[in-house]
């Protein structure tokens, strides 16, 4: 029997999903539909848990009510895009309080050299309208 489900496993293709992780520890990369990720979507997540829980020391946020998430955002376009947009960048619906907009709101917009992992062109147009965003200073 055990040796029946490793031939199996054998004849699997692995395909990767398109939803994967909370979206507050989403890696910018999988909001933007990329097909080919691989472990730094982790690294990502820790680095966001990581940055939370230096947040919370008492120098930071002396009680419980001070403490909060690095990238809080309500809504994840497109794959869980926000229920009622008024805004639009690039022809593409927006909100201050999607993911990558909380995102870039604190690191900063992508530089042109950044983009070099996208190979939508969809995510391209919708990136266009996050132009010079500073980092703020952590």
């Amino acid at each position: 029997m055990l040796t029946r489900t490793k031939d199996l496993r054998k004849n699997i293709k692995r395909e990767l999903t398109d939803h994967v992780v909370t979206r507050w520890y989403r890696a910018p990369e999988i909001i933007l539909l990329e097909k080919d990720y691989g472990p730094a979507i982790d690294i990502w997540a820790i680095g966001c848990i990581f940055a939370e829980l230096l947040g919370m020391m008492k120098e930071h946020a002396p009680t419980f009510m001070d403490r909060k998430p690095l990238f809080p955002g309500k809504s994840c376009f497109p794959l869980s895009p926000a229920k009622q947009v008024t805004q639009q960048k690039s022809g593409l619906p927006f909100s201050s309080t999607d993911q990558l907009a909380v995102i870039f709101a604190v690191i900063g917009s992508p530089k042109e050299e950044d983009l070099s992992f996208v190979t939508d062109q969809k995510a391209l147009e919708y990136l266009e309208g996050f132009k010079n965003i500073e980092p703020i200073d952590l």
